[in-house]
């Protein structure tokens, strides 16, 4: 399966993971860190409690820096990274 049929395949399931109220610990990226090791591209939902809005994209780039992925995309409280780029098409 091509990179980015993973990328549509993640975008349709289920969170892979959960940022709860106590935020980007060091808990949460060993384990954000083994999950894109093991699944290349992951989904994260953030809760209501920690993130709005404005500071939901803070919260991606934060997780992208300190896993050393790639931010894929950003809708309301959902974030997905990936181990790798995805190429962008014309």
């Amino acid at each position: 399966m091509d990179y980015e049929q993973e990328f549509k395949k993640v975008l349709l399931s289920k969170p892979h993971c959960t940022l709860g109220k106590k935020g980007i610990t060091e808990e949460f990226i060993s384990h954000v860190t083994k999950l894109l090791k093991r699944y290349k591209i992951i989904k994260i939902k953030a809760l209501r409690t920690v993130a709005s809005k404005s500071i939901i994209k803070d919260l991606a780039e934060k997780i992208s820096s300190l896993t050393n992925s790639y931010i894929l995309d950003i809708r309301g409280k959902i974030i997905i990274i990936s181990l790798y780029p995805i190429r962008k098409f014309n």
